[in-house]
């Protein structure tokens, strides 16, 4: 009878092959009779939760590089090989199966769909162990003679591994050295021993002797952005010393810089809720800081696109900002609750419903919750109940005297930034660094 251990564990390090080559797993002696791969951040990255539309193949999601070659290697294998007779599974905690499902067939290995490949598939939300059973049941090999890759060592892995899977931990996705590793250390262990000899460890880099790039946390890197995605707001970046990876979230970017692929930064490292080796970004690029007032749409719009001139407030906000000073402005969030009287003046002033709906709209990529523009003021003044009532005032400032306020600020110069930056409004007038190549070059 086959002694479990009272509950899982990690290994300790023993002696690695000596080549860490696709190759030699032709020396295998034992082999596992399926392995079975996680999908987000094991075979391809990002995760499918951090994507806000159907993702599309090698734009908003790719295979890491390893996992291309793994799976070809795997494909081209020829009858004699100790892995030949080997099946392929896959096991994914995902509430966007669908989107995995479409992943599957779209993605391929030379002209074959990434799903042909698999025997057993399992994707869906609830627990590895569930999916594991599941592939247990359809496949009827026992959990020891599995071989499990995943990212996450702390839930998966740990539930994976009491049930007496050899469970492999790739933090940063796939890669030759965990794939090759793994399975000579899956036939150390089962050398020898009969089907049922407890096989419940978690691998990883300590005991699989791969040395571990990362800094350590509170380490201060310089480096670069490999990539990162504005709307899905996360990227990674490179440190330039060790060649590591970095997972960094919008949330770790400083308010107001904007990165971009290819940007030079300097970060801190340190490790995200999940365990991920993660990036707080301290600078990149050249700042500039001016001062920001938040505005509603569609005035907004309406002001960079020369149509509103005159901005009016119940408070003094402008007053003691000198004539010819440049502010950025920013679009708040919630849209201004009367959408209606503006258009009135307008129309009163030969504009077409068309050419309305045209001036009132943001730009392209323009969005609420941005810093969108930079205005010069000019002088600040106290309307009296004359100017409130006059035509003049109302088409400067777009409203009915009823929905002027106390307080009148010319708007001289109006411009669109090249960017936008997505950042906290804040009531008055704030102060905000933005990127300098975000601000036109003749502002």
């Amino acid at each position: 009878m086959t002694t479990r251990p009272g509950r899982s564990t990690r290994l300790h390090s023993s002696a690695a092959p000596s080549t860490m080559t696709l190759e030699s797993l032709a020396s295998l002696q034992a082999v596992p009779k399926v392995i079975i791969f996680d999908l987000d951040n094991t075979l391809w990255t990002p995760e499918l939760y951090q994507i806000r539309q159907r993702p599309v193949v090698n734009r908003d999601i790719r295979l890491f590089p390893a996992s291309m070659e793994i799976l070809q290697f795997i494909q081209d294998i020829e009858p004699g090989h100790p892995l030949h007779e080997v099946e392929l599974a896959i096991a994914s905690r995902t509430s966007k199966g669908t989107w995995a499902e479409q992943l599957l067939h779209e993605f391929t290995i030379d002209t074959t769909p990434l799903r042909s490949l698999f025997r057993y598939i399992e994707i869906r939300t609830g627990s590895k162990k569930q999916h594991l059973a599941d592939i247990r049941a359809a496949s009827g090999v026992s959990y020891s003679s599995m071989l499990f890759f995943d990212d996450d060592a702390r839930m998966n892995l740990g539930e994976t591994s009491q049930l007496g899977v050899l469970s492999c931990h790739t933090p940063r996705g796939l890669t030759i050295e965990h794939f090759v590793k793994a399975l000579h250390k899956f036939s150390e262990l089962k050398a020898g021993h009969n089907d049922p000899h407890w096989m419940g460890y978690i691998l990883d880099a300590s005991n699989l002797q791969i040395a571990e790039p990362n800094q350590p946390a509170g380490t201060k890197c310089s480096g670069s952005v490999k990539f990162y995605s504005p709307t899905k707001r996360f990227g990674f970046v490179v440190d330039e010393a060790t060649g590591a990876e970095y997972f960094v979230h919008e949330s770790k970017v400083p308010a107001g810089m904007k990165l971009q692929t290819g940007d030079r930064v300097d970060f801190e490292t340190n490790t995200n809720g999940q365990g991920r080796p993660s990036a707080t970004i301290l600078t990149g690029g050249e700042m500039v800081a001016r001062p920001c007032f938040t505005m509603s749409q569609p005035f907004a719009a309406l002001l960079l696109n020369g149509i509103k001139t005159v901005e009016s407030r119940n408070n003094p906000m402008f007053q003691d900002i000198k004539p010819g000073t440049r502010l950025l402005l920013h679009c708040g969030r919630k849209d201004w609750h009367d959408l209606e009287s503006y258009k009135t003046i307008l129309k009163e002033k030969g504009m077409s419903s068309d050419e309305i709906q045209k001036a009132s709209n943001l730009r392209p990529k323009f969005d609420r919750g941005c810093v969108i523009g930079v205005v010069t003021i000019g002088k600040t003044w106290m309307a009296n109940e004359k100017e409130l009532n006059s035509k003049d005032l109302q088409q400067k400032v777009l409203a009915p005297a009823s929905g002027i306020g106390k307080f009148c600020t010319e708007i001289v110069e109006a411009h669109w930034l090249n960017e936008p930056i997505r950042m906290r409004g804040n009531p008055g007038v704030f102060t905000v660094e933005i990127p300098k190549k975000a601000v036109p070059e003749h502002v």
